[in-house]
């Protein structure tokens, strides 16, 4: 790998033609993790060659994403020198980048691919610098109408397609912060008092959008704070299909998840915990039960649903696991054992999402945004083995340790980390496991003994920690 700073020089883009096939590669690999593309006018500007100069650090990025899937070892090599280029080209960004629309999305694609290779602190402070240039370029108030209120000026998207491509950019960044803070306990970057961006079209109603789509026929639904608002809109999503709309509830569920189990004000021995873990289950039901039957089954999704069918149930069965999973010291013993059952029920949904998926295409589960949520899902399966011996338990488990097997040849560092780390749960002790059991979601968390025992496999440079 080149060394930024000694020969930045030395480092550029490939040729026209790879930079072609890598960004067709992306679209037909990458699109469903990051559908805030509008393929048709993205591909123009690729050709037209304006992106290369407009946006350099965009082709950069999709590029080091793009290369894994290049069926020549020689492009595939490059992918980490151009993950570097994308991330110092993205630094030297200021507050007002512009286009303002292709800065947020190397951001994007920066994050998830320092996710994939374990980079985990550095997608964070990008997050936050993202969503600051967004509110700069008032990007986060994009369907709002009180800019003359706060005298607000800055370039509008026109057009309904330009539109849809802010929207849909501005709440994968949403999405991405939420993913990022639950298992780390790192604050969230995104307020959503200060997010007034309308919930994206369909897929396929967006791609098939041009210059002249009118605006009657792209109508968006409005972004409300008030859960139970939120989830009332679920209806409206069905017809047609729009499963980036369930995947952003699930978020901001999520977010509102992860507010709660990571407070500092509320601790999990306080009725206010246990009232507000129980409130947040409530809308968790509701919202599965306002699910249509074709976004809860991969197997039963069409072939460009599955993607978001499996994000969707992944980041649903990780919401149960961490309302749930509590801490067993706070509570009478057959709550806490009714609890962590539920917990468990959820673990052992996400390895259901497993099976189906592998059996239509294993890749589908190789995705950076689903490794935390896979690993927690595990670790919840080996404390309930452990403790009561369920045979049935260690086979799901054993499917888990498949899946980061697999993760370590799309993704070495991240797959490296999640397997040895699952190695090293199914090797503790009892006494150890109860302890985790009994310390709860938060207790899992603060148990760094298996991440020092990752690292001592292997360097801490190796790992990208």
């Amino acid at each position: 790998m080149v060394t930024i700073g000694e020969n930045i020089g030395n480092i550029g883009l490939p040729s026209d033609a790879v930079v072609i096939e890598l960004v067709n590669l992306f679209f037909e690999h990458w699109y469903h993790a990051f559908p805030c593309f509008h393929k048709t006018t993205f591909l123009q500007q690729v050709q037209s060659r304006s992106v290369h100069f407009e946006a350099p650090s965009l082709l950069y990025a999709m590029c080091a994403i793009a290369a894994i899937n290049h069926p020549e070892q020689s492009v595939r090599d490059q992918h980490m020198n151009w993950h570097e280029m994308a991330k110092f080209e993205y630094e030297m960004t200021g507050k007002d980048p512009q286009p303002a629309i292709r800065i947020v999305q190397t951001a994007l694609l920066i994050l998830r691919h320092a996710s994939s290779i374990g980079d985990y602190s550095s997608g964070w402070l990008f997050i936050g610098k993202a969503w600051r240039q967004a509110c700069a370029l008032g990007l986060n108030r994009v369907d709002s109408d009180d800019e003359a209120f706060y005298g607000i000026s800055y370039p509008r998207p026109k057009r309904p397609v330009e539109k849809e491509e802010y929207r849909r950019t501005l709440w994968l960044l949403f999405m991405t912060d939420r993913s990022l803070s639950w298992p780390t306990g790192w604050p969230q970057s995104i307020d959503d008092r200060q997010f007034k961006v309308n919930v994206p079209v369909a897929d396929n109603v967006f791609q098939v959008m041009t210059l002249e789509t009118e605006t009657a026929n792209s109508r968006t639904i409005p972004f409300v704070r008030n859960l139970n608002s939120l989830l009332a809109t679920s209806s409206l999503a069905t017809s047609p299909l729009n499963m980036f709309h369930y995947v952003i509830i699930a978020h901001v569920l999520l977010g509102r998840v992860t507010e709660q189990i990571h407070s500092l004000h509320d601790t999990p021995d306080s009725p206010n915990y246990a009232q507000e873990c129980n409130d947040l289950s409530a809308h968790l039901v509701k919202f599965r039960l306002s699910l249509p039957r074709a976004t809860t089954s991969v197997l039963e999704a069409l072939p460009e649903n599955r993607g978001y069918v499996l994000w969707l149930n992944v980041t649903i069965n990780t919401m149960a696991i961490l309302l749930h999973y509590r801490c067993a010291k706070l509570v009478d013993e057959a709550e806490a054992h009714q609890q962590f059952m539920r917990a468990v029920a959820a673990a052992r949904n996400a390895a259901q999402m497993v099976k189906d998926t592998s059996l239509i295409s294993t890749d589908l589960l190789l995705s950076a945004h689903l490794g935390s949520s896979l690993y927690i899902s595990a670790c919840v399966l080996v404390i309930q083995w452990k403790l009561c011996g369920d045979e049935s338990l260690k086979a799901d488990i054993d499917l888990f340790c498949l899946v980061f097997e697999r993760f370590r040849e799309k993704y070495a560092k991240l797959g490296h980390k999640f397997k040895s780390a699952l190695d090293y749960d199914l090797k503790r002790s009892t006494e150890s496991i109860s302890d985790l059991r009994e310390r709860g979601f938060r207790g899992l968390l603060a148990d760094c003994s298996k991440w020092r025992a990752v690292m001592g496999t292997r360097s801490e440079q190796d790992l990208g920690y």
